[in-house]
Parts: structure tokens; sequence; C-alpha cells
């Protein structure tokens, strides 16, 4: 997992005041917490994005500068980003410190792979995950992107369960391990008419182009 650096400045004052004129200056109201510490800080809205819109998201372990004399260094990770319902922007941000010998609690995405398509149609059958994402516990360097669920192998009819998955090295898992990860269903009779209609209608359309275009 990289690490990524953050600036933060230290933040003197609270309410919503000074948290509205950090905001217009392009910073986020920010709270440090962890290990028995908490502190009030300013980051770069630009920054927390940036982190926020990278494949490791959340999971970004940062390398936390904090501006003062001296400066001060912590290892942390982003908690829970709260949005503006109708900007969707962040207005703020809870950052978690850790320390790298000492494994976390994350949440990590699943990633579907070898999704047998064509298997699944001749069956009549769709794909219906079940689970996104998967909590797991490993040291902060250790914390994968992502979790792939091969499905090379999917046979139609069968829940695969989170005790199935292969974890990477240093991960241990938190889900229940029973806990369903996907299954196939088959697919009902008005959705499948209702493809079958929308592939006739394309093939028609098609016809009347070459059609026009013959003319």
């Amino acid at each position: 997992m990289e690490v990524v650096k953050v600036v933060a400045q230290q933040r003197r004052e609270r309410g919503k005041g000074p948290a509205r004129r950090l905001r217009q200056a392009g910073k986020l109201p920010a709270v440090l917490y962890g290990h028995g510490e908490t502190e009030s800080l300013a980051i770069v809205e630009e920054t927390l994005v940036n982190i926020w819109q990278s494949e490791a998201g959340e999971n970004t372990i940062l390398e936390l500068i904090i501006e003062g004399e001296p400066a001060t260094t912590y290892n942390a990770i982003v908690r829970e980003v709260q949005i503006n319902p109708l900007s969707r922007r962040p207005i703020h941000v809870d950052l978690y410190r850790v320390r790298m010998d000492e494994p976390i609690t994350v949440t990590v995405p699943l990633e579907f792979i070898n999704i047998p398509e064509d298997r699944l149609k001749a069956a009549q059958h769709m794909l219906s995950p079940l689970l996104r994402e998967l909590e797991v516990a490993c040291l902060p360097r250790d914390i994968p992107e992502a979790i792939t669920v091969d499905l090379a192998a999917l046979e139609i009819g069968v829940v695969i369960h989170v005790n199935a998955l292969v974890l990477p090295p240093g991960v241990t898992l938190m889900t229940e391990p029973e806990e369903p990860v996907v299954v196939t269903e088959m697919i009902r009779a008005e959705m499948a008419a209702a493809g079958e209609a929308g592939a006739a209608a394309g093939a028609g359309e098609e016809a009347t182009t070459d059609d026009t275009t013959t003319n």
C-alpha cells in the first residue's frame, strides 16, 4: 500500500463560522483521533479529493505532517468523510491515527473477475452479487486495494461464501465466514422476453437501415 504525504495545519477555532471560512479558503476542517489523542486540523480540500478518488481510496495510508514548531508526523487513514447533500462536496473529514506495526480493521472492496457470461446466458441465469466488500484486519502496509473473486469455475445455482475466497498474505478475515458473496439466479420470464424483444427491435432497425442505404 502506497503512503501519501499530506500537510495539515492545527485548527484553533471551532464552530460553524470558522469551518465555513476554512471551506471558502479551499480547506476542510478535520479531526485526527486514535490512541487516546484528538487534534483539530485543517487540510486542503483538493488533497482529500485526490486521495478519495484514488484506487486505494479511504484505505490510503497517509504520512500526515502537522505544521508547527516543531512539526509532528503521524500515519493515518481516512475514517469518515461528511458530504454536503446538495453540492456533493466534502465538508469535514475524520482521520484515524495508525501505527505501522499494529494491525487495523478496514473495509476492502471485492473485484469480480472471469465472469462466465456465455455459460450464464446459455443457462438463462444472471450473476447476483450479494456482497460488495469485506471487513479484514492487517498491518497498514498490507491493506489490499481490492480482494479478487475469481468466477472462472462458477457453477450455476451454487452460492459462493466468504470462506471460499483467497485472501492476500497477512490479511485476516473479519466478516462472517458463512456470509454469501455471490449466487446465480434464473432470469425471470418477463426479463428474458424483454431482452428478446429488444434484440428483435434492434435487428429490425438494422434491416431498415440496410434497406434505406441500398435504395
